[in-house]
């Protein structure tokens, strides 16, 4: 040092002293990694570690010490190449010695490796973004590489949940910090096995109580309901054909679960009418001077309203200015003009401006006919006396999404202005609600006495397809779930209004349970044994879970409330099926979760059918709600069986 101070000036010494010891810290530490490396190689044939250095084979690599890590096992793999792993893994298994010495060893040109499991690989000391964790490809069952991230200090690797959500179908989201939802301040990130929440448990099953869950159901709003029939009340579906059809399933659905709200959707109150017109006066009522409005007494003695305006291009009008929205418009009409209409006017905000729309409901046959401004219901030709229950808020939601404008679409109701009529007939009871499970409710019910068919049944109109074209019901085929259902609602409209007509209905219901599949009904047995009440009757059956249950629960109802030779038939089918159920039970339970159908049973070379998570909590809640009608075990302890399977509790391995 002080021969270099006394040929050099201070400054530039004092600078090559620093460059001397930087490199000879440089050296030293090069020393300590190789001495490293070489306790790695001890351990790995020693003691547990499951890591080795591999020296590099690869052409032109002459560099002394030039490797690669690998880790075996269910840990992290880090080597040159990645179609060499299984290779590598081959000759380290067959002599570990001679691999790690970096002895020539002839490999496999293909090798089937089960064994490890590779997590994710790095190569050299990875890629590492500024102030965070080095990046390292993970290889997936050595067909696809994502990227993950490994802890430096600890060697976790993460993989991203992204790939994890869709690899092993879980559920996560991230609540920020700030949100009420989190339960820390910098965020918490909820993991779910399944995404699909438990129904409520039952108390007691009981057939004049609301219908399992369907309180919660919220039918008129699926996406799949084009909207509510004018003429009928009842839902019309695009399921399985884009033009609409009238599907009983969804028909008896609408009608237990308007049932069900109706009970327990804040009392009696929901439904409470509040009459705007009763045929007493028309002081409310803006008349233009080319119209008639005027009160009278109709053929029958009814009083009402009766209008005209034929030679009017002016539409007298009723002011609701309904702020509260009691979103329910109640009334009765009858048409003596073969066209008409009762035009509702609706004031709606989409965050922008208030707009004004029309929903018009006509004397004709189509559904809808949708505008720019307005939306028109078909409400069929008829002069009789009808009463119309209208959802105004379902009715302008179905409307707004019939619309291409998308301002349209999140435009929010904010009153209901005023109604109008055209045309001639007369109008009377005219009242809002809040709500209109109790018009629902009996719309349905009256649609299930309008429609049975001479055999007992309602059939669904359209064609259903079922396993990729291997299946098809042609129109006019039964389901026993829609059976169970329509005959669940009926036996509620019987106890309800006292009216023998809809038990007589739910008592014909009995002969499509009773005809085999293959003669226009939908009895299967399983296995030349068990009876089974298909959803879908097709050849071979599929022994669908949900829907038998559900057509299991339509006889159980019916038991309680039929008589004579009609209690003792519905008796019978409910028993056959219930003693098939409690063996069949089993054949649904896939050890993570359930079977949706047992096509894999009766299709040779169709894949299993598991159920999603909606339909296995629907499972669940269907044997929780036979279990409070049969004591047999079984019901329970399968339901809390696979209530565990949504938690990732699976069933034990061998």
């Amino acid at each position: 040092m002080l021969f270099l101070r006394k040929v050099f000036p201070v400054k530039f010494a004092n600078r090559l002293i620093l460059l001397g010891i930087s490199i000879f810290l440089c050296l030293l530490l090069m020393v300590i990694w190789n001495l490293r490396a070489d306790a790695i190689h001890s351990e790995t044939l020693t003691g547990h570690s499951r890591v080795i250095r591999i020296p590099s084979h690869s052409k032109g690599s002459q560099r002394s010490g030039s490797s690669n890590l690998i880790l075996l096992g269910p840990v992290v793999v880090n080597q040159g190449k990645e179609t060499e792993k299984a290779q590598m893994f081959e000759a380290y298994q067959q002599n570990p010695e001679e691999f790690v010495n970096g002895r020539d060893i002839a490999m496999p040109t293909r090798v089937a490796m089960k064994k490890p499991f590779v997590l994710s690989t790095e190569k050299g000391k990875g890629k590492k973004k500024k102030g965070g964790t080095p990046r390292v490809n993970c290889l997936i069952n050595n067909l696809t590489t994502v990227t993950c991230m490994r802890a430096t200090k600890t060697g976790e690797v993460y993989m991203p949940f992204k790939f994890i959500e869709k690899y092993f179908q879980v559920y996560g989201e991230y609540i920020n910090g700030s949100s009420q939802l989190s339960k820390h301040k910098k965020g918490t990130f909820y993991f779910h096995h399944s995404n699909a929440p438990l129904w409520p448990t039952p108390v007691r099953y009981d057939h004049s109580k609301e219908f399992m869950f369907f309180g919660l159901y919220d039918v008129e709003g699926r996406s799949r309901v084009m909207l509510i029939s004018g003429e009928h009340g009842v839902p019309v579906s695009s399921q399985w054909n884009k033009s609409g059809h009238i599907y009983p399933i969804q028909v008896a659905q609408f009608g237990l679960s308007h049932y069900s709200k109706y009970l327990t959707d804040t009392g009696f109150e929901s439904d409470r009418l509040r009459i705007l017109e009763d045929g007493g006066n028309v002081t409310g009522w803006n008349v233009p001077a080319s119209a008639t409005l005027k009160s009278v007494k109709e053929d029958s003695g009814r009083n009402c309203i009766y209008f005209n305006t034929l030679n009017s291009t002016d539409s007298p009008s009723l002011l609701i200015d309904e702020e509260r929205i009691d979103s329910c418009l109640t009334f009765d009409v009858r048409f003596l003009s073969d066209a008409g209409n009762v035009s509702v006017i609706i004031s709606a905000n989409s965050g922008h401006e208030e707009g004004t729309y029309a929903l018009a409901y006509h004397t004709q046959k189509t559904y809808k006919l949708t505008r720019e401004d307005s939306m028109v219901y078909g409400i069929g030709v008829s002069k009789d006396w009808r009463t119309l229950h209208r959802d105004i808020l379902v009715d302008f939601k179905k409307f707004a999404y019939g619309v291409g404008d998308w301002a349209v679409r999140k435009a929010s109701l904010t009153s209901i202005v005023q109604l109008e009529v055209r045309g001639e007939g007369y109008i009377d009871n005219i009242g809002v609600s809040p709500k209109c499970h109790r018009g629902h409710f009996k719309d349905a019910s009256n649609w299930l006495l309008r429609t049975q068919d001479k055999n007992g049944g309602w059939p669904v109109t359209v064609q259903r397809v079922v396993t990729s074209q291997k299946l098809t019901l042609p129109p006019g085929w039964y389901s026993a779930m829609g059976q169970g259902q329509a005959i669940s609602l009926l036996v509620r409209a019987y106890v309800t209004y006292k009216e023998v007509d809809y038990l007589k209905a739910a008592v014909r219901g009995l002969s499509i349970y009773q005809n085999l599949s293959a003669d226009h009904g939908v009895k299967a047995i399983f296995f030349d044994k068990h009876v089974w009440y298909e959803e879908y009757p097709t050849q071979p059956p599929l022994f669908v879970l949900n829907g038998f249950i559900y057509s299991l629960l339509g006889l159980y109802d019916l038991t309680q409330v039929a008589e004579g030779k009609e209690l003792q038939l519905a008796k019978q089918l409910f028993n056959d099926g219930m003693a098939s159920l409690k063996v069949m039970l089993p054949f649904f339970d896939s050890g993570t979760g359930t079977f949706y159908d047992l096509r894999h049973f009766t299709n040779p070379g169709i894949a299993p059918n598991r159920a999603r998570w909606d339909y296995h909590t629907v499972h669940i809640a269907q044997l929780l709600h036979l279990g409070t009608i049969d004591s047999d075990p079984v019901f329970n302890a399968t339901a809390q069986r696979w209530v565990g399977y949504l938690n990732g509790e699976w069933a034990p391995h061998n």
